[in-house]
């Protein structure tokens, strides 16, 4: 088994993070949780608040997986974004 870390944070509205569809994350949380090994994963995400309101995500572990972004949310009020990878 392999550790999947997620850590994210919005100082207003709502960040949801999904794993292969299912929420993971809402808002500002760290989570811990074990992946099968040698599976491809799908990472996603959305956000909703007030233009110009910065949110950030980030994945430390497995080492296949390392992301990190700080985002401000745009003019539109919403963003999304994902990424894959194999554990």
């Amino acid at each position: 088994m392999t550790k999947l870390v997620v850590s994210s944070f919005i100082s207003k509205g709502t960040l949801l993070v999904y794993l292969d569809n299912v929420q993971i994350v809402e808002d500002a949380q760290v989570i811990t949780m074990e992946l099968e090994e040698r599976i491809e994963y799908i990472i996603h995400w959305f956000v909703k608040g007030p233009p110009g309101n910065s949110y950030s995500i980030t994945v430390s572990s497995p080492r296949e997986a390392q992301f990190q972004l700080t985002r401000s949310i745009g003019h539109a009020g919403k963003g999304l974004g994902g990424f894959k990878f194999r554990a």
